[in-house]
Parts: C-alpha cells; sequence; structure tokens
C-alpha cells in the first residue's frame, strides 16, 4: 500500500472515532446527588403529549426512575389543574422502557367528574362533588373515584382508621376493590368495629360488636358489604383482640 493512502486512511479513522464519541447522548449528573437525567425514545410518549408529558426524560431519585411533568397547567382550588375549560389532577402511572420500568407522571382529566364550586374535603381522601360522597384510591391507573353509594353529604363523616364512615342514616363499610355499601346496622345501635388478622385499609376484614352481639361482616356479590351474627367467639374474647 502506498504510504500515502495509508496516512489518508488513518486520518479518516480517527475522524469517524471522534465524530461518534461527539454525537452520543449525554447524560447529566449532579455531583452533590444520585440524580442522574437522561433524555431517550420510548413508545409511551404519544400517550401523555397532550397530558402535560411531551418529553421522556427521566430523573434517578434512588432506584427509581420518574419522568416529570414538562408542561404545568395553571394551578386551581383543591389541588386540580386546568387548562382552557378542562380540569385535571396530577397522576402518575408505570410504563417499560429499554427493560426499565419508569412512574410517568401526567394530568388525569376529570372535567365532567368534579365540579369545583360543589367540591368539599372531609379529610385528604374523602370528599363530596355534585352531592355525591366519594373517596380518593390511586393505582396504576391513576386516581380513581370510588363512590359511596347513598351516603348523605352534609352529615356523612369518614372514620379514622376503617374504610368507611357514617351519615344520619346509617353506617357505610367497604373497600376501593369491591365498593362502600351501607351496613345492616341501626342507626342508634351502640357498635364498634374490632380488626382482625389480616385487616389493611384496602382489604378489610373486622368483627362488629353490636349491643354486646359478634357480627361477622361479610361481602357478596349482589349485597354488597352485611352483618352477620357470630355465635362461635364471645365479646370478651373480640375485645382481647383489641
Amino acid at each position: 500500500m502506498n504510504y500515502k493512502y495509508f496516512i489518508i486512511l488513518l486520518f479518516i479513522g480517527i475522524s469517524c472515532e471522534k465524530s461518534k464519541s461527539v454525537t452520543q447522548d449525554p447524560v447529566s449528573k449532579d455531583s452533590e446527588s444520585t440524580t442522574v437525567v437522561e433524555k431517550k425514545l420510548c413508545n409511551y410518549s404519544k400517550d401523555y403529549i397532550t397530558l402535560g408529558n411531551r418529553i421522556v426524560d427521566t430523573i434517578k431519585v434512588e432506584t427509581r426512575l420518574i419522568d416529570p411533568i414538562d408542561d404545568y397547567f395553571e394551578a386551581t382550588d383543591h389541588g386540580f389543574v386546568k387548562r382552557a375549560d378542562k380540569i385535571y389532577k396530577k397522576a402518575k402511572t408505570h410504563r417499560k422502557c429499554e427493560g426499565k420500568f419508569i412512574d410517568v407522571e401526567y394530568y388525569q382529566e376529570f372535567t365532567n367528574r368534579i365540579d369545583l364550586a360543589s367540591y368539599k374535603e372531609y379529610n385528604d381522601r374523602y370528599f363530596t362533588t355534585k352531592n355525591n360522597v366519594y373517596f380518593w384510591w390511586v393505582n396504576s391507573g391513576g386516581h380513581l373515584m370510588i363512590p359511596i353509594n347513598k351516603a348523605d353529604s352534609k352529615t356523612f363523616k369518614p372514620f379514622k382508621d376503617i374504610c368507611g364512615g357514617a351519615d344520619k342514616k346509617g353506617i357505610y363499610y367497604g373497600c376501593p376493590n369491591y365498593g362502600m355499601y351501607k351496613l345492616n346496622i341501626p342507626i342508634t345501635a351502640k357498635v364498634e368495629f374490632i380488626p382482625k388478622e389480616g385487616n389493611y385499609w384496602n382489604s378489610p376484614k373486622h368483627f362488629v360488636i353490636m349491643d354486646n352481639k359478634v357480627y361477622d361482616i361479610k361481602y357478596e356479590l349482589d349485597k354488597g358489604y352485611f352483618c352477620e351474627r357470630n355465635k362461635s367467639i364471645s365479646v370478651k374474647e373480640v375485645l382481647k383482640l383489641k
């Protein structure tokens, strides 16, 4: 090979290597934290482009990847935001990108379900709007409005540690998966809920002591939740579970 041609080919090879190093996607790192910002192209971006997340740019927080909101909508009452005449609430879902799961933030629309003029919070979970009572439940699909059927919005008061509450008409009990129903308990009865083993807020299991008798809370698809007398255990034994 001619020595002149060899020098030219060597120069071209070095130039190509430099060009590759320059065009690599940059990764910016915060020297004082574990936060890493990465930019990638993933197939979920088209689903949220009008919901505040039009750019796939992930932030690593500890072991999680989060794709934050890019376009901030106008803040309004009760933690909602708005754009034009539509109402939204900030939500989060999960998507897979390049073999990794990403928490994707976006704005979930509630225009036809939430009336801000009638919206009232009982606490950070329970609320009323349009004279109906609900509680919020969050899963990978975003915010779910779980209705408390036929509850009176003016007198309803949620329980503190139980998925339920009471109003002037009765006592309501349930969970996000099966809904919340009015129990067959007289409003004048003296009632105490005692949690069973394996009780959780979203998977409730309780004894009910009512007028010095023990009841189980059962669920049936066509009836919802209801109380059924339990004669196999005494009030004294149930109270020991407190």
